[in-house]
């Protein structure tokens, strides 16, 4: 990945230098700045910065090319996946993958931070398959295969092999054999974008990693070309290889299926999850040019003014090590250095300019079934306006009975989305608007920050009925982008001891979508053993297995929440209820 603050710093000097060089000759940016050197020296101190940049559009240009063949060796269908409207559609499968698992079962090393024993490699890889569904909107079907099986031939056939946990010799000589075939394979079709298509990695099978290969890039068979032409497929593969076994070394659920949709998304066809990118990166080539350019000169000073600050560059410069899609790390970075500046920064590039052209919109796989009923009376926009208040005080009649009149709704005990829910001390505010039928929903969580401090983060949500009673639509302004969310109360406690909630959200000024889960309970506790079953049970009803959870530390007297102080609970509702 190369630098945005350093081309940036680049650009902002270059906007105030005396001399003027005439030789940026792409014909698109040429003419926008023709266009913008019209009678102003602004114009001209813009075009001399894209003057500056002419010896980098040729270490720049390389073709986005990705292969888009439906099949490597062959294709696979799903079956038909119902969507909230009912209707049936069968999606285009554009991939393949096969996880390889021990012939008997093995405990993984997946759910370390959850409240459950961790699961086998095959509990774990049958719902990393449904992930892969999920995060490709079922356009990638995984297979689950043992070394013993009857048909193993997935194993060769499929775009993707990743084996997990193999250790025994006779499923290490299955591995070892797998390996050499596909590679093999791979070798006679160098000479065509099959090779492209191609990928394998051996996960925590022993000390030998056994070479992987992404698309050309195959470890065991480097190429000087991954070294001299980083703007090259091969290079390309060399730092996707990287990338996706820190991914697949994580060990959650949510970081294993980005590794894949990378992948698929670079040589095989284009997967929304993944598919947009606001970093510098070779692979867009050219597109980096017209992206700074954008930057520039429609946000300027919004740029100044960050970089001239601190703490403001000092996340760009974080961000500028990862790539963004990872959204565990872009988010903890973003958190970390959040501010007024920031904010603008964010806000003029990303939502208002839209500069590097990202959508995204809200996942529908998995549709979640909502709460029906509750205590024996059939579901109603106002029963589930009570329960998402939970046990807030102050809330009048909108509260239901059994409300404790906490200064909190309710305090999240897990949560299933890798990014958001390891933060401590997540306490949940939902209460109603002074006008109309909406909620406010204002999340207080505590960061951990990169650098080591302990602060409040917080949030607005508008919250809005959605058609069916117990969904909501949720929004927000976050760091300058607008993120758009679906809810769902999949089931809650008659007695308001705990509540599961299901959501799927999409920042569509960054191309990013989400998906998880939350099991709440008043004090932020696990509820009784006795209840933890059913349960378990409500949360595989939407399609969450109680592994990827990862269980909130809600202690007030823990060192971290004693140095971040009392968390600002009333900070929005003080003003929020009166005015809105």
């Amino acid at each position: 990945m190369m630098s945005k603050v350093a081309t940036l710093c680049y650009l902002l000097a270059a906007a105030y230098a005396t001399k003027f060089v005439s030789s940026f000759t792409t014909p698109t940016l040429q003419s926008k700045t023709t266009a913008t050197t019209s009678g102003n020296n602004q114009g001209q101190n813009y075009n001399l910065a894209l003057d500056l940049l002419h010896p980098l559009r040729h270490s720049l240009y390389q073709p986005n090319v990705s292969a888009r063949s439906n099949t490597f060796l062959q294709s696979q269908t799903t079956q038909a996946d119902v969507t909230n409207t009912g209707t049936t559609t069968t999606p285009d499968i554009i991939g393949t993958v096969a996880l390889l698992v021990p012939s008997s079962d093995q405990p993984s090393k997946f759910g370390s931070k959850s409240p459950v024993q961790p699961p086998s490699y095959r509990e774990a890889a049958e719902q990393l398959a449904r992930k892969i569904k999920q995060f490709s909107d079922g356009r990638i079907a995984a297979q689950v295969v043992t070394p013993s099986d009857v048909d193993t031939s997935s194993v060769l056939t499929s775009n993707a092999l990743i084996a997990l946990g193999l250790t025994t010799p006779q499923d290490v000589q299955f591995l070892s054999r797998t390996f050499r075939q596909r590679r093999t394979a791979g070798e006679e079709e160098a000479s065509s974008t099959q090779s492209l298509k191609m990928c394998q990695f051996a996960v925590d099978c022993g000390d030998n990693n056994y070479a992987p290969i992404v698309g050309p890039y195959d470890e065991a068979n480097p190429s000087v070309v991954s070294e001299i032409a980083p703007w090259s497929d091969v290079a390309s593969g060399k730092r996707l290889a990287t990338q996706m076994k820190e991914l697949f070394d994580k060990q959650t659920s949510d970081e294993f299926a980005l590794a894949l949709m990378l992948f698929f998304n670079r040589f095989i066809d284009k997967i929304p999850w993944v598919q947009h990118s606001i970093d510098v990166t070779w692979e867009k080539g050219l597109g980096n040019v017209e992206e700074i350019y954008n930057m520039v000169t429609k946000c300027g000073p919004c740029i100044t003014k960050c970089l001239a600050d601190e703490n403001c560059k000092a996340c760009i410069e974080a961000l500028d090590e990862i790539d963004t899609r990872d959204q565990v790390a872009s988010y903890r970075t973003v958190v970390s250095y959040e501010s007024e500046l920031l904010r603008d920064f964010s806000l003029c590039i990303l939502q208002k300019n839209n500069i590097f052209g990202c959508t995204a919109e809200v996942p529908k796989i998995p549709y979640v079934k909502p709460l029906g009923a509750f205590r024996g009376e059939e579901m109603t926009k106002d029963i589930a306006k009570g329960i998402m208040i939970g046990h807030l005080e102050g809330c009048g009649d909108a509260a239901l009975e059994g409300c404790k009149e906490l200064d909190v709704s309710w305090k999240v005990a897990c949560g299933a989305n890798v990014a958001y829910d390891q933060f401590p001390s997540q306490n949940q505010l939902f209460y109603p608007s002074a006008k109309g039928d909406s909620m406010w929903y204002d999340p207080v969580f505590r960061v951990e920050t990169i650098d080591g401090r302990n602060v409040w983060c917080k949030r607005h949500y508008r919250v809005r009925n959605e058609k069916v009673p117990g969904t909501f639509r949720f929004s927000v302004l976050d760091n300058g982008v607008t993120s758009d969310e679906f809810w769902t109360i999949v089931d809650v406690a008659e007695d308001l001891s705990w509540i599961v909630f299901h959501y799927a959200g999409a920042a569509g000024a960054v191309g990013q979508r989400y998906i998880g889960g939350l099991l709440c309970t008043p004090d932020g506790t696990l509820p009784p053993e006795s209840e933890m079953e059913k349960i378990w049970d409500v949360l595989r009803s939407a399609e969450i297995e109680p592994w990827e959870l990862f269980v909130v530390d809600n202690d007030d007297t823990s060192p971290g929440a004693l140095e971040a102080g009392p968390p600002p609970l009333d900070f929005y509702r003080k003003t929020a209820s009166v005015i809105g």
